[in-house]
């Protein structure tokens, strides 16, 4: 037995120590606010942000359209004319820096008859 294969024997395996972070979290929220993370916005800021970026381009189309954010989440609630407009604001808000995920719950009122 040559000397290195002795010391890879008698040298005892280190345990991590308890509090020893991998770099997982297994909680629902991992921080408690968004200025543990510098330059995250809060929900607050994310929906207002939202918002002026679908009034800028979509304008009074919009009047029936509700924006709510949960954990950078954005969930659109409410009613637009056409299913191109509904795509376009879904799109729109998935744009906006620090959007994780949209959910487009909105409803289509003028869709065009089926089979024309």
């Amino acid at each position: 037995m040559s000397k290195s294969e002795r010391d890879e024997e008698e040298e005892p395996r280190k345990e991590p120590a308890k509090d020893y972070y991998a770099g997982y979290y297994f909680g629902s929220n991992p921080y408690t606010s968004a200025e543990d993370l510098p330059g995250r916005k809060n929900d607050e800021e994310l929906r207002d942000d939202v918002i002026q970026r679908l009034k800028r381009h979509h304008g009074s189309d919009l009047l029936e359209v509700d924006v709510h954010v949960v954990d950078s989440s954005v969930t659109l609630i409410g009613r637009v004319k056409t299913y191109k407009l509904k795509e376009e604001i879904g799109k729109k808000a998935w744009e906006t820096k620090g959007v994780i995920k949209v959910l487009n719950e909105v409803e289509v009122t003028d869709a065009p008859t089926a089979g024309l």
